[in-house]
């Protein structure tokens, strides 16, 4: 039993080793970059901040709220 925990450990340390040797991209803006293209909900998101921008009091009306 304590040889096959060792074994286990020996295991996880050599895959975190491997990690630390080659790390995958930090860089979470390039990650997500693109994830949203084509959304409906993300375009509504940006229209609502150029106008809170621009200091238009009108804000669009989302579909939700429309009567």
């Amino acid at each position: 039993m304590r040889e096959e925990r060792m074994a286990a450990v020996e295991a996880a340390i050599t895959e975190l080793q491997k990690q630390v040797a080659n790390p995958q991209s930090t860089n979470w803006l390039q990650e997500i970059t693109g994830s949203f293209k084509d959304e409906p909900a993300f375009e509504e998101v940006l229209a609502y901040g150029r106008a809170i921008r621009q200091g238009d009091e009108s804000v669009p009306e989302s579909e939700d709220e429309k009567p």
